[in-house]
């Protein structure tokens, strides 16, 4: 995976409206992607919901540029030591009567492990830096799971900001729960599970109240909504003018 110099990555209006409104920063939610995506879940293994949808996300990266598995390992240090660790996670799932969070210890254990064994051998590179002047950590897992899958580091992390849209999701959702977008899925995960996230202050809570229950009005009026890009543009303009009001801090 290259990914000497700099990414460039483009953040659609989509994907600032949901941070601004998430009360998150661009750059915290990346890295929090960055962080979840496993590659113990990535060979099925059961772990906590962020791991899961994170690595969904690279899963359905890879189908949607249809990417091809990077060069087979040769080196036969390397070939040895991840054969050692890929039987024993294998081992690990088919362990019976663990625990989700047990599982998801133990197998974070033996990824940290592996990386430490491995590492020493690999080009992968520790962070990134973007043309914005970010700098984003990758970690072991991320790193092997864009190898795998054949992706660079850009172009999984510019998939994953595409694919979050407020709008779109509750749009999609607000007749009947259809299925949530694994991006969009990291971020609420984020937003309401994370002890240092769900406990902050939200700013001009006035504005939340007033389009948190015009939210709500609306979503009865667009469940009479037949059609699916009318809704989308509809909560879009919404959102819109929810995050223009976060903006200027105006009521």
């Amino acid at each position: 995976m290259n990914t000497k110099g700099q990414i460039k990555l483009n953040y659609p209006d989509e994907f600032r409206i949901a941070c601004k409104i998430s009360n998150l920063k661009q750059e915290e939610l990346i890295q929090y992607f960055i962080d979840q995506v496993s590659f113990y879940a990535f060979i099925g293994g059961n772990m906590e919901p962020a791991h899961l949808w994170a690595t969904t996300v690279s899963i359905e990266c890879k189908e949607f540029w249809n990417k091809i598995p990077l060069e087979s390992i040769s080196d036969p240090l390397v070939q040895e030591i991840s054969l050692k660790y890929i039987k024993k996670l294998t081992a690990l799932s088919l362990e019976a009567g663990l625990t989700t969070n047990e599982e998801t210890s133990s197998s974070t254990s033996f990824m940290k492990a592996w990386s430490a064994e491995l590492l020493p051998l690999t080009d992968y590179e520790a962070d990134v830096t973007t043309t914005q002047g970010e700098v984003f950590n990758l970690t072991f897992d991320f790193n092997l799971v864009c190898r795998l899958n054949g992706i660079h580091t850009d172009l999984l992390l510019q998939y994953f900001v595409d694919n979050i849209s407020l709008a779109r999701e509750r749009a999609i959702n607000v007749i009947e729960e259809v299925r949530i977008n694994p991006s969009v899925a990291v971020l609420l995960i984020l937003v309401s599970y994370h002890e240092d996230v769900k406990h902050r202050i939200l700013p001009h809570q006035e504005i939340y109240r007033k389009y948190g229950l015009q939210l709500l009005q609306l979503d009865k009026t667009q469940k009479n909504e037949n059609d699916l890009e009318t809704r989308v543009e509809t909560y879009s303009a919404f959102y819109r003018e929810w995050y223009n009001a976060l903006t200027k801090n105006i009521n």
